[in-house]
């Protein structure tokens, strides 16, 4: 599947997964989530190699998840700063690195890398999804999915269109 129909799909994984691009892109929202803000220091942390770096900064300005700052003290530096949008990933990404210390390990003798404490208490910060309605802790089993009568003619769709290339 190419890229460009991911945007158009009636789905929201799909089209926020087209945003978020790939990878490298949740290690650039790491770095920025701690506070690393210009193009150099984002290079030496992520390892990125410059033209990879500046592609997918630009492409995550234009899905206004950052925006560009020039600096006042000098025309040619600015820093990437996390719109609303993109500060709204920070849940996703300290899922993801839960899951990513469960599965992705082992971590050696000195644990993970990083610890997470909940500001302002004296623990470490576990994220859990719970349902806004009623409170309850929700995991994979605790959701039912209904989907709509559009929902369902778009993949209709999509599926016979995927059948008659693969023929």
């Amino acid at each position: 599947m190419k890229r460009r129909t991911l945007a158009e799909r009636a789905c929201p994984v799909a089209r926020g997964a087209d945003q978020l691009v790939d990878a490298w892109t949740f290690v650039i929202l790491r770095e920025l989530f701690l506070g690393n803000r210009r193009f150099e220091g984002l290079r030496v942390h992520t390892g990125m190699a410059p033209r990879s770096l500046s592609l997918r900064l630009a492409r995550l300005v234009e899905a206004g998840i950052l925006q560009k700052q020039p600096l006042a003290d000098t025309a040619a530096t600015s820093e990437y700063r996390l719109t609303p949008k993109g500060l709204d990933l920070w849940p996703v990404l300290v899922t993801l690195r839960q899951w990513g210390e469960r599965w992705a390990g082992p971590w050696g003798r000195g644990g993970v890398p990083l610890a997470l404490r909940h500001r302002g208490h004296d623990h470490a910060l576990v994220v859990q999804l719970t349902c806004a309605e009623c409170g309850e802790p929700v995991d994979a089993r605790s959701g039912e999915v209904q989907p709509t009568t559009a929902a369902l003619r778009e993949r209709a769709a999509f599926a016979a269109g995927q059948k008659a290339r693969t023929r």
